[in-house]
């Protein structure tokens, strides 16, 4: 219970990523605000979860949780939401930023040809919405002098994928770990920490269906990872506790890997 008595805001927590770190948080002791485009998005890939909503899964270990609709995208939302949350609990001491994730079809995302619809599409969901949630919730954690901020990023962000495909989310995750650094050295007179997770290879619902699903594919890429497995949602919620907790006090503006050896250096 590391974590107990304080609050924690995951974006892009209806499913996935996003729904291990909040029940992770909530295990850890913190209220946990879930947010989503869709709070029921994890039925759209028949994710299975331990309750009738995420919000019920964190509150079945003791802790209060609600559920705010939100597009991360739209900076008016974005403050609508973190307003509510700070009426609703007082303060955020965590903020993690997941929302995210890629738009358009790969024969229409190389840099020279991408549309400005798609371009402003991808970055709006990733970069513009992690700046937006991460201005919304500055001002109370400076007064308070505490917090932790996480960043997702990409493998895509460190390096160009092969061939040049999908440009602007690459562009957008890299433009994260730039704003990453950039915040921890604005925040770090606060105590507030900042810090980045690039994962790789992730078996959630959604790859599965679009990606994994298609024949080959699967071993294709479990080849380029070195540990030999796709990562599993809690791997990523594993290292995101070791930035929110007492473990990673000291370390702020950082870009870890998640990939199990899949980004070679």
């Amino acid at each position: 219970m590391k974590l107990k008595g304080k609050v924690a805001l995951v974006t892009g927590a209806a499913r996935a990523i996003g729904r291990a770190h909040a029940v992770r948080l909530a295990r850890l002791g913190a209220d946990v605000i879930i947010n989503d485009i869709n709070l029921e998005a994890f039925k759209e890939f028949d994710e299975k979860i331990t309750a009738p909503t995420v919000m019920d899964e964190c509150r079945a270990v003791g802790v209060r949780s609600i559920g705010i609709e939100a597009d991360v995208g739209k900076k008016d939302e974005v403050n609508a939401m973190v307003k509510q949350a700070l009426v609703e609990f007082g303060h955020i001491d965590i903020l993690i930023n997941n929302a995210g994730g890629g738009t358009g079809d790969i024969p229409n995302s190389f840099a020279s040809i991408v549309s400005e619809k798609d371009l402003h599409a991808t970055l709006d969901r990733n970069l513009m919405g992690t700046i937006f949630c991460c201005q919304a919730v500055a001002p109370s954690m400076k007064e308070q002098k505490w917090g932790r901020i996480v960043t997702t990023s990409s493998q895509a962000g460190m390096r160009a994928q092969d061939g040049g495909f999908y440009a602007p989310y690459g562009v957008a995750k890299a433009g994260i770990i730039a704003y990453t650094r950039y915040l921890a050295q604005e925040l770090g007179p606060f105590g507030i920490t900042v810090n980045c997770l690039a994962p790789a290879y992730v078996s959630t619902g959604r790859l599965e269906a679009i990606a994994y699903s298609r024949p080959g594919n699967r071993e294709k890429t479990i080849a380029q990872v070195p540990l030999g497995r796709l990562a599993e949602p809690e791997d990523i919620a594993k290292v995101m506790e070791f930035f929110v907790t007492d473990l990673g006090d000291y370390v702020t503006g950082q870009c870890l890997s998640v990939c199990g050896g899949a980004i070679r250096f």
